[in-house]
């Protein structure tokens, strides 16, 4: 049956959320920068880096979001409204020490901080990767990949790229204030506790804004939370299931380093962190024009596997150019070719990105939504992340220090050749597989048509 056009006040409102995500990914991930600058160890990054680790954990306590809620709230509103709230809450008053913590070096503490709010944005995280399977159920589900991919990456793009940028009182000083004739100040448009600030507002805002949406028809759900924690159980005893989970596990396992330490490095080499966001403008053209060209595809996963080997081979092009930084770093073209080199790996990597998510909302069993979707994405964040720890741990034991990146890359790379050369056919056969083999039962699947 032909899908209908999709509302577009449901794409706007999952857009938001996702933005708001993004937001506070993007300036997540620009800690380390930070961190760096007041000289941070590999080490001492591998720690904070545990703060990433709730997406992939948040399997733990996802059926409790899918199973338990007050039923005239709505199954979403009844945990995403407080948790818009805390996590709101929880910036504005980070925000008020946050510099502070960071020129002390207080890993530790900052790790845990950082820990909690993604504990509170992974659960948000799963309230609505449910909710959108609900509001798209008649539509084309690919639009649930599209609304995560461009609105998480819109919000990682202000979040770190205009973070990285304004916040610097040089770039500031040289390119907005001396063409204002402004005087020049030792900071730059906004501080980063001032930039936390803005976000935690901006979260109380879409918080009440959605506790003032109707709620529309009533939702109920199936299955007590035993049964829910059962079903993941049932879930993995399906073979498609363990090799789905083994592969996005282990994918990681060749571009890991490319991906966690590349910036870094370029920092290390001389490149300031604020041109560093810039390289970030041009990205963004990538990170929305592919998930909005691959809403209507009908075969993600082979997209994804067609793009493991170009990855590969874009991670060593990468490394020998930044080894280069400390030559060409002062050479006119140093800068076009980087951002040349980048579009191209960041186009592999939303390609894998929305394709692997497209590919979960396709499989994914609407009778138990946000969980079933919540394992499938927890396949690949874990996998990331522990592949993540190691890569910066491994780094900090590597000597010299500048070895440390060439050796590792190259080492993936091998490692990610070999992995291909042993999935491929897998990744094949469950492309062809049925709807009906990834559901919890044969039964054929309902669309629910409710909005909250």
């Amino acid at each position: 049956m032909k899908k209908r056009t999709v509302p577009l006040f449901r794409v706007l409102l999952l857009l938001m959320i996702y933005f708001l995500q993004g937001v506070v990914i993007g300036f997540t991930t620009a800690i380390p920068f930070y961190l760096d600058s007041r000289g941070a160890t590999w080490q001492e990054q591998g720690t904070f880096n545990f703060a990433f680790y709730p997406f992939s954990l948040k399997l733990a306590w996802a059926p409790i979001l899918d199973a338990i809620y007050i039923a005239r709230f709505g199954r979403r509103k009844t945990w995403l409204i407080p948790l818009q709230f805390s996590i709101g809450i929880t910036l504005i008053v980070l925000s008020f020490s946050l510099i502070n913590l960071v020129d002390q070096l207080k890993i530790k503490f900052l790790t845990c901080i950082f820990f909690f709010i993604y504990f509170l944005l992974a659960s948000q995280d799963t309230c609505v990767d449910g909710w959108a399977l609900t509001l798209l159920a008649k539509y084309n589900l690919q639009w649930a990949s599209t609304c995560q991919t461009v609105g998480q990456t819109t919000g990682r793009f202000i979040g770190f790229t205009v973070l990285m940028i304004f916040e610097s009182a040089d770039f500031t000083n040289r390119y907005v204030r001396q063409p204002l004739e402004l005087p020049k100040q030792t900071y730059g448009l906004f501080t980063l506790d001032q930039f936390v600030r803005y976000c935690g507002v901006m979260f109380l805002i879409l918080a009440l804004c959605i506790a003032s949406l109707n709620k529309g028809k009533k939702e109920t759900n199936p299955m007590s939370l035993s049964q829910t924690y059962l079903s993941i159980w049932k879930l993995f005893n399906k073979t498609c299931i363990r090799q789905l989970a083994f592969i996005f596990l282990t994918s990681p396992v060749g571009f890991s380093p490319t991906y966690t330490m590349t910036n870094l490095v370029l920092k290390r080499y001389g490149v300031p962190k604020e041109t560093l966001g810039l390289l970030g403008i041009p990205l963004i053209i990538v990170k929305i024009v592919i998930p909005l060209s691959m809403t209507h595809t009908n075969r993600p996963l082979t997209w994804y596997y067609r793009s493991y080997i170009p990855r590969l081979l874009m991670g060593i092009i990468i490394a020998i150019y930044v080894c280069l930084t400390p030559y060409l770093l002062h050479r006119w073209y140093f800068y076009p070719v980087l951002i040349g080199i980048f579009l191209c790996n960041e186009s592999l990597i939303y390609l894998m990105i929305v394709t692997r998510v497209g590919f979960f909302a396709r499989i994914s069993d609407p009778s138990i939504g946000g969980t079933y979707i919540t394992l499938l994405n927890t396949l690949g964040n874990l996998g990331a992340s522990l592949m993540a720890s190691s890569v910066l741990y491994l780094a900090g034991w590597i000597e010299p220090d500048e070895a440390a990146y060439p050796l590792l890359v190259s080492f993936a790379f091998v490692l990610g050749c070999f992995w291909f050369t042993a999935q491929y056919k897998t990744m094949k056969q469950l492309e062809n597989l049925p709807s009906d083999e990834w559901c919890l039962s044969p039964t054929k699947r309902e669309s629910d048509s409710y909005l909250l």
